[in-house]
């Protein structure tokens, strides 16, 4: 039993661990790397989560051609997408929705959105050419009152955010006083009590699902399908739910 023991500890050292590439939204690093923990422990293999915005995200996937799995912000990339034969097994995690957000205690008092239109306000938003929470704040802008408002609000920004990080960042360094983000980022622990959340009626914000998908060149496909099963599961549902991540 030792030999047998002995001879597989030097073939795990001469060929190593396989490693997965998993391609992550920025705002759902947190519990699937709580998740990718629990998959590399059972299974013994690497899980290297490359975090960054949804668009730039499948851009670098595309040209590569390697990698396992993609978890974009929304998904709307995931169906703009579909057709291209990159994005196969996949299921839904969660759901996201964008919120206002404000300084703690709100003392600008920012009620709604029309307040994107007060000239007192430093206001910010996500670079829709680059992350989800930007191309979603665009959407719910344009469903609360058409181009025009879209238009009056996009005069009033000050900056554009490159992901959902980077706005909160600026808002705890009141660099800004209000804008659009996903309302998730706000439960982080590094986040809570530090900003405060104005809802968005469902109409204009509805709830964006979470879809995570085995990449069809996946070299680990029985690994990425476990990971995704996972993560699916009432567990790993209850680790989204602890980022603020709730399921319908």
């Amino acid at each position: 039993m030792k030999k047998i023991i002995l001879s597989l500890f030097l073939v795990a050292s001469l060929f190593g661990q396989d490693e997965l590439l998993f391609y992550c939204g920025i705002t759902m690093v947190k519990p699937m790397h709580k998740i990718a923990k629990i998959i590399e422990k059972k299974y013994n293999v690497k899980i290297k989560i490359i975090q960054g915005g949804s668009g730039d995200l499948y851009d670098s996937l595309k040209a590569s051609q390697k990698g396992d799995l993609y978890l974009p912000g929304s998904d709307s990339y995931i169906k703009k997408h579909l057709k291209e034969g990159l994005l196969g097994y996949r299921k839904y995690v969660g759901y996201n929705q964008i919120a206002l957000f404000a300084a703690p205690n709100n003392p600008k008092n920012v009620k709604s959105l029309k307040d994107l239109l007060r000239e007192d306000l430093n206001i910010a938003l996500g670079n829709p050419d680059t992350c989800s929470m930007g191309r979603a704040s665009i959407k719910v802008l344009k469903r609360y009152g058409g181009e025009e408002f879209l238009e009056n609000v996009e005069d009033n920004i000050i900056v554009y955010a490159a992901d959902s990080r980077d706005f909160n960042e600026m808002l705890k360094a009141k660099k800004i006083d209000t804008g659009l983000n996903w309302k998730a980022t706000a439960f982080f622990p590094e986040n809570r009590g530090k900003m405060s959340i104005i809802e968005i009626d469902e109409k204009y914000a509805p709830k964006k699902k979470l879809v995570l998908t085995m990449l069809t060149f996946s070299k680990h496909k029985n690994i990425a399908k476990a990971f995704i099963d996972f993560a699916s599961s009432k567990e790993g549902k209850r680790i989204m739910r602890n980022y603020g991540f709730l399921d319908e």
